[in-house]
């Protein structure tokens, strides 16, 4: 492209060159033209009664027996009366046919061309007093351009060459000048072709030239970074899903191998199906957990919208007895009238509010409270969990919202896989509500739902 725009620029400039200077040599050869048409003009008199060049003169033979111009003085209906004789007789026959075939007039010049030579002609017309009237005459004069247009074409010729010359050079230099430049890019894109995984996101050390060599190299640094963190998440999460998966598996092939060990009684055989069937709920809720997390992990916004009050209080509803179980209080605050509409579905705030409640209950001791409020803010609806609860350090969470996570295993809840919060959090953002966590050890914790009205 570069080598084309290189050629463009100097083929316009050499044509705009050429047809310069071939114009201006051709309007220095009209003016001598101009100039010798008035000095031949002045030598046609009348003597004796009769038309004549006044052949007599240094100047006058000068012009008479120049070979490079050509004259020719005709009557009006066409007849020649006289001519130069500078030229061969050929050359001359030749330039009166064809400035016989020409329309000029005035100052108006052109090129012909006679005998493989070209002439600038030009046709003039004069009147002289001839037996009391005015005779007009044609006076028709040619002169040779052609070593005007050989010389023209040998500076083209020169021009062309030059030109040539130049843009090869350039090219060149610019070939030269972008290897250097791009000699880094190229053995960085070499080296990342010989990577193979894992090695390919290893740190590549290269030394940058130029700011666009050091945006690019420290965009890869990132991408690969955020690559490995993505790896490392896909590693953690197929270890963790394993684990949950291996307890209930155990369990099931333990309590089926024991009960076939040797014949029973019938209350062993119900209450081992009763054990196996409780794992193999375990295995459900989990096996449903995990597939809603693929189906929300990557999805754009959802549309609709939904009234935030009306769900809220379907949440309480559902969870109500639950918390009862648990001896925990669950209470409510909403202080915006229904309806009021939020995007998202109502099964999606079922999901997010029934995550964030059900983690509430989970981790509160009995006789705790556990608050749901849904409040107007200038921009949209807030809503908050607050629970008084286990609570969680900076670092737990840090990691709060990875698949499987649950902050202090020890103490967390039996039936918990660590996968409620990521989903809520996945649904969350399906809607394009923010969540926020503030926690603290011992203290409880807050969970904060942000949204615009629908």
């Amino acid at each position: 492209m570069l080598f084309l725009m290189q050629a463009l620029v100097l083929g316009g400039g050499f044509f705009w060159l050429s047809r310069w200077i071939e114009a201006a040599r051709l309007d220095e050869l009209q003016h001598r033209l101009d100039t010798q048409s008035d000095v031949i003009e002045s030598l046609i008199v009348v003597d004796a009664g009769q038309l004549a060049y006044q052949r007599s003169g240094e100047f006058a033979e000068e012009l008479d027996h120049d070979q490079s111009l050509y004259f020719a003085v005709y009557t009006a209906d066409g007849r020649l009366l006289f001519e130069s004789e500078g030229p061969s007789p050929k050359v001359r026959s030749a330039l009166q046919r064809k400035m016989v075939g020409t329309s000029l007039s005035g100052e108006q010049a052109e090129l012909i061309r006679a005998e493989r030579r070209n002439w600038l002609v030009q046709n003039g017309r004069i009147e002289r007093q001839l037996g009391g009237s005015l005779v007009p005459v044609e006076v028709r004069v040619a002169v040779d351009a052609q070593p005007v247009l050989d010389a023209v074409a040998s500076f083209k010729r020169v021009v062309a060459l030059v030109g040539v010359a130049v843009l090869l050079l350039t090219s060149l230099g610019s070939f030269l000048v972008v290897s250097l430049s791009t000699r880094n890019l190229r053995l960085f894109a070499l080296h990342l072709r010989t990577l193979k995984p894992p090695a390919f996101l290893g740190r590549v050390d290269f030394a940058p030239r130029s700011f666009e060599e050091k945006l690019l190299f420290d965009s890869y640094a990132q991408m690969a970074a955020e690559v490995r963190k993505a790896l490392e998440s896909q590693r953690l999460f197929i270890a963790n899903a394993s684990h949950e998966l291996k307890t209930p598996i155990a369990a099931v092939t333990s309590a089926l191998e024991v009960i076939l060990a040797r014949p029973r009684e019938l209350h062993d055989y119900v209450s081992t199906c009763e054990d196996v069937l409780a794992e193999m709920q375990t295995l459900k809720r989990l096996s449903l957990a995990l597939l809603d997390l693929a189906r929300l992990d990557g999805k754009a916004q959802s549309g609709g919208a939904s009234d935030i009050v009306r769900a809220a209080e379907d949440a309480l509803a559902r969870w109500q007895r639950q918390a009862g179980s648990r001896g925990i209080a669950l209470r409510a605050d909403i202080a915006v009238q229904s309806p009021c509409l939020v995007p998202g579905q109502a099964e999606q705030w079922e999901v997010i509010l029934g995550n964030l409640l059900d983690n509430a209950i989970k981790y509160s001791p009995r006789g705790a409270e556990v608050w749901l409020r849904v409040t107007a803010l200038d921009a949209g609806i807030q809503v908050t969990v607050d629970d008084h609860g286990l609570g969680m350090s900076a670092e737990e969470l840090g990691r709060l919202g990875q698949a499987f996570y649950r902050a202090d295993p020890s103490r967390s809840a039996a039936n918990s896989f660590g996968l409620g919060f990521a989903h809520a959090r996945l649904m969350a953002e399906q809607t394009g509500a923010s969540i926020q966590v503030q926690s603290r050890p011992g203290e409880g914790t807050r969970v904060t739902v942000q949204t615009r009205r629908a």
